[in-house]
């Protein structure tokens, strides 16, 4: 997935992952580590880890967080937010 600048424009908790809204490409496994299921596969990071992935499915993950992009920026979609000039 493209980042902008090579720097995600989003970082959320695991927990918190909405995949209609965003496309999330690495998971953080924050400062003490965390066990989260991905993409159906149980994955246990340690602290200040993170892995490369695309994620289509999460569940758990308390402590991990998310980091990608929103979606209509990478699929030009327009649904009322300002995008700037």
């Amino acid at each position: 997935m493209a980042k902008i600048n090579d720097i995600h424009s989003i970082i959320i908790p695991a927990q918190s992952a909405n995949l209609t809204a965003h496309t999330y490409t690495e998971l953080y496994g924050g400062s003490t580590g965390c066990t989260a299921v991905v993409n159906g596969t149980t994955v246990v990071m340690g602290g200040s880890s993170s892995i490369s992935v695309w994620v289509r499915s999460i569940s758990g993950g308390v402590g991990c967080y998310l980091l990608g992009e929103n979606q209509n920026v990478l699929q030009g979609m327009t649904n009322g937010y300002y995008l700037g000039d």
